[in-house]
């Protein structure tokens, strides 16, 4: 079993906030919703928007009020669409709604891991079986030119294009399986498992690992080894399960040791 690194020997330092500027975290919003934006963007989608960027550098790790007045002011709009964005937002996991409290950023406890990342893995094994048929050898090769590509870099520590071909990766075998409610199940749990991917660029071997295992799965399927490609897919998530597991709660009980 490939081992996940969980200590800090290896990590680049700084906070999700100092090490995903705005500007970066706005490809990342780009590379996750671009193919569902509208044409024309309304109101209530520009405030999704920013308001996104900012939960999700904050990064599951603390609980954050979100005001709706305060928001509203620094966005330059009515609350109306802040209020209908930040439900969207509810609706995806990333903020939660006190009828007395108002709205807060969501924080996250090791049994909301072990669920999102089982029913992601559950989702995208069954998208693989899907997709695969759907998907043409041209399709697979390009995503593994793309993967050396970005291996080939690891060296200068490529965040971006890093996230790139992992995303691009997952969402083309998602899209390819044509099930609409398995497309719409995933895009739910998206957010929750990109604020959480985010943390293992902190890790250049994590990169490398996560690089490799979605090498072996292209292979897999560039071989018609469908079985294998999902449960080399199950083992990959599984994998960056145990990444998040120990960042949030092991390297937290070191930190009080």
């Amino acid at each position: 079993m490939t081992s996940i690194p969980t200590g800090t020997n290896n990590r680049k330092k700084g906070t999700v906030a100092e090490v995903f500027d705005e500007s970066l975290t706005a490809e990342l919003f780009t590379l996750l919703w671009s193919q569902e934006r509208s044409t024309i963007p309304t109101v209530v989608d520009y405030a999704y928007e920013e308001i996104w960027k900012r939960v999700i550098m904050i990064g599951g790790s603390e609980e954050q009020r979100l005001s709706d007045v305060t928001l509203s002011e620094q966005l330059g709009m009515s609350r109306t669409p802040v209020r209908q964005a930040l439900e969207r937002l509810v609706q995806e996991g990333l903020v939660r709604s006190d009828p007395r409290r108002g709205f807060w950023t969501s924080t996250f406890t090791a049994q909301d891991i072990h669920e999102i990342y089982d029913l992601r893995g559950a989702l995208e094994a069954l998208a693989v079986r899907l997709a695969a048929p759907r998907l043409s050898q041209e399709d697979l090769k390009a995503q593994l030119e793309a993967l050396y590509a970005v291996r080939a870099e690891l060296d200068t520590n490529p965040v971006l294009r890093f996230l790139q071909v992992d995303i691009r990766f997952h969402m083309l075998i998602t899209r390819a399986s044509n099930n609409g409610r398995l497309i719409h199940s995933l895009s739910l749990l998206r957010s929750q498992h990109t604020m959480f991917q985010m943390q293992d660029t902190y890790y250049p071997k994590r990169m490398e690992i996560a690089l490799n295992e979605h090498e072996q799965i292209l292979l897999a399927m560039l071989a018609g080894n469908i079985d294998e490609a999902a449960d080399c897919l199950t083992r990959h998530i599984q994998h960056a399960k145990e990444g998040v597991l120990a960042d949030i709660f092991l390297e937290g009980k070191e930190g009080l040791s």
